[in-house]
């Protein structure tokens, strides 16, 4: 049996909102060629950015993506897990930022930590094996998802739940 960790990952809709982001680029009939591929770079990269935990059977994988491009793989045997090590940074944009750089960094800051929560988040998740690796299962923004992924990955486990 294969299962996710939560968010499930809905790639038709990460291509929906791909499309819709680059229809303007796609009707920008003034710029040259150059700058028009230039311009699918952050959408692409917006969209495209995403991490994939699965357990399948007694074996956990997580793969990340940036712009859709597979990085590496990590794998692990859910019994060899001794620890699950959970981390929470609240390493929010504060009042520092909005009075050094302006509400408009600071709205965009905000606006760009939810629109890839893969390349941060202030919920994490590690698991540590018997062999002293350590692997991100899954960081993000939602407590919700963090709660019910700490759960499943106790219950397939077994493992000490420790906090960083």
């Amino acid at each position: 049996m294969e299962r996710q960790l939560w968010p499930e990952l809905n790639l038709r809709m990460r291509y929906i909102t791909l499309g819709v982001l680059l229809i303007p680029v796609l009707l920008a009939w003034r710029i040259g060629i150059v700058w028009k591929l230039l311009s699918c770079v952050m959408p692409l990269m917006l969209t495209g950015t995403y991490r994939v935990s699965r357990i399948r059977g007694d074996k956990f994988d997580t793969q990340f993506f940036l712009g859709f491009v597979p990085l590496a793989r990590a794998k692990c045997n859910l019994p060899g897990v001794v620890y699950i090590h959970t981390k929470y940074r609240a390493s929010q944009t504060g009042w520092g930022t909005f009075l050094m750089f302006g509400p408009i960094m600071w709205v965009f800051s905000w606006i760009f930590d939810y629109l890839i929560p893969a390349l941060g988040g202030p919920y994490e998740i590690w698991l540590e094996t018997a062999k002293g690796r350590e692997i991100l299962a899954w960081n993000g923004y939602n407590q919700q998802h963090f709660e019910s992924n700490v759960e499943l990955l106790r219950n397939q486990t077994g493992a000490e739940l420790r906090s960083r």
